[in-house]
């Protein structure tokens, strides 16, 4: 008797939607991927406020595709990631380090919020101290993601956040240069928050997030999943100029503070699902020096379907790679250790979210 295996899912969570990819787990070809379209929020300032009937729309969405069972990854919010370099002792495994910085976080590590899931890399060592770099979450919300998708029969399997998923995709294709000199900025512009994470060395150095209440009221999501702008367009221009102005107030921020005006930001990788990102990669090159670079995405995934597409990658890799191992530790975090050369990559961790 033949038995028709379930799909792997992805999915990610808006202000006023759900989008899911599915993929066949054993040629990863795309057999579903929509978008579910709520007529109220369900998410306000990165945290869900409507559960019921996320769950609600989620368990028929399960039912209706018999998915049951089926293995979900999810793209965590952005509004909460935080990077993080610190130093911890030169003579530490990295078993150690990982006790180390759940011992001292929220302590001599300071975090913007308690109890966090993270992960991390060691990235630089001495004699007298090792280097790392951490990425943390807020573990109250991995777990809500992991009580939702348990919730309606589905298995989480891992938690992912859009930059590392992007950066997964750019670094695919070949338009992320690892040399110390070249720093990256990969920008999400999405229709009323902006998000920013900068690479260097195949390495998250800073990051950052900003959302718009103002312009949140501007923009309409249609039932087709398309953001219409709702006002004229003078006010679409003011509200672009204010953006690309705090975009240059950061830039300027990592050249002058974070590299002591010692290098700057020599490549923009811009994506999301703001409607016409062609038009603002034109003004961001007349803007900026620095080069910049659109995700190349399949017309059947499109470029707002493109961290699903990235987190998708990581599960391809996982299957093709002999000499990618998965490491455990017991706070339930997978770390999985791609070698490249002698470095093992900040692009290759992501977190595993138990029941």
């Amino acid at each position: 008797m033949l038995f028709s295996s379930k799909p792997l899912l992805y999915l990610q969570l808006l202000d006023h939607s759900l989008r899911y990819l599915a993929l066949d787990p054993k040629d990863h070809t795309v057999v579903d991927k929509d978008e579910i379209v709520f007529d109220t929020l369900i998410i306000q300032d990165g945290k869900i406020t409507n559960v019921p009937l996320l769950e609600m729309r989620l368990d028929a969405l399960v039912k209706e595709k018999k998915w049951k069972n089926a293995k979900a990854h999810l793209l965590l919010l952005n509004d909460f990631v935080t990077v993080r370099e610190e130093s911890v002792p030169s003579q530490l495994s990295p078993f150690e380090v990982k006790e180390y910085l759940s011992l001292h976080i929220n302590q001599s590590i300071r975090l913007p919020f308690e109890h966090p899931k993270f992960d991390f890399e060691i990235i630089e060592k001495n004699n007298d101290q090792q280097k790392v770099v951490i990425i943390a979450y807020p573990g109250e919300y991995v777990r809500q993601y992991q009580d939702i998708l348990q919730n309606v029969s589905l298995k989480p399997v891992v938690a992912d956040i859009a930059a590392l998923c992007f950066y997964r995709l750019a670094d695919q294709q070949d338009l992320v240069k690892k040399n110390p000199d070249n720093h990256t900025l990969l920008l999400e512009w999405n229709p009323f928050d902006l998000s920013i994470m900068v690479f260097n060395k195949d390495v998250p150095k800073f990051n950052r997030h900003t959302r718009s209440a103002r312009l949140a009221d501007s923009w309409k999501l249609s039932q087709k999943g398309e953001w219409v702008w709702q006002n004229s367009e003078t006010e679409l221009e003011d509200m672009i100029e204010d953006q690309l102005n705090g975009l240059e107030r950061f830039l300027d921020f990592y050249r002058y503070s974070v590299l002591d005006d010692k290098g700057s930001v020599t490549d923009i990788i811009l994506t999301g699902h703001y409607p016409k990102l062609i038009d603002l990669k034109a003004l961001l090159e007349e803007r900026f020096s620095a080069i910049v670079h659109l995700l190349d995405l399949p017309e059947t995934i499109g470029q707002h379907n493109g961290a699903l597409y990235g987190l998708s990658l990581k599960e391809i890799k996982s299957t093709r790679k002999k000499d990618t191992k998965p490491v455990k530790d017991e706070t339930g975090t997978e770390t999985e250790k791609v070698k490249k050369g002698t470095k093992e990559t900040a692009a290759s961790k992501e977190e595993e979210v138990h029941a």
